[in-house]
């Protein structure tokens, strides 16, 4: 089968040893070569250009930015989260308290299910998995009101704000992770193509330079001890 003109070549990723394995130092190399690039323009690809590939780092750059500005808007979101969790499960001894204040020791295990835990180990706690402890909370609430708990201390009073914060807390989350899954998709995609023009110039630059393409790789950026 005949292939298409101006189709890239089939070149396999990091085969010549000279491309970094980091996201930083490609974006570098990149710009580096991108400029020597421009700088000789006797050296060209027939499915590809020189301010074709300089858009792509360019864009690599930028994604690779929003990519860390969105992950470190995640670690507060996380943060703030333990803190609920270690809130909920220092909260909940008390809650058990009251339930077996009220219904006495042997019948408190019956009232677990109502409370939204779960049997973890030998004990009755609450999920681990942050959408079921979600879950949990909201069904807590309903059992704290259902046995007139509200007005305590560690009643609804007490759960009402961390279901609330909670909630908030995992939409942001969910929409953050989302977000930073497409942006790792684009730089994902972007570092492919990337990948293939370099390894396609190193190519050609050992084609035109048989006797010293070392040293003219090396001044083009490709200096494999940097990265």
């Amino acid at each position: 089968m005949e292939e298409e003109p101006n189709t890239p070549p089939e070149v396999k990723k990091n085969t010549t040893g000279l491309t970094p394995g980091k996201d930083i130092d490609l974006k570098d190399l990149g710009l580096t070569v991108s400029g020597n690039w421009k700088q000789n323009p006797q050296i060209t690809l027939v499915w590809t250009t020189q301010s074709a590939f300089e858009g792509q780092i360019a864009q690599f750059q930028t994604t690779l930015s929003e990519r860390y500005t969105t992950g470190g808007g995640r670690s507060p979101i996380t943060s703030e989260l333990k803190e609920l969790d270690k809130k909920a499960d220092n909260g909940l001894v008390y809650v058990k308290d009251m339930f077996k204040e009220k219904y006495g020791k042997l019948n408190l295990p019956a009232y677990y299910p109502q409370l939204g835990l779960l049997k973890i180990r030998d004990a009755y706690k609450f999920p681990v998995d942050r959408n079921l402890r979600r879950e949990s909370f909201k069904q807590l609430l309903l059992a704290l009101t259902a046995h007139g708990f509200e007005a305590e201390k560690y009643g609804t009073i007490y759960w009402q704000p961390i279901y609330t914060r909670y909630d908030e807390l995992m939409k942001a989350a969910t929409d953050t992770d989302s977000l930073i899954a497409e942006k790792v998709k684009v730089k994902n995609q972007l570092r492919e193509e990337i990948l293939l023009t370099l390894n396609s110039l190193i190519h050609i630059i050992k084609g035109n330079y048989p006797k010293n393409y070392k040293s003219v790789l090396r001044e083009w950026g490709f200096q494999k001890e940097k990265y």
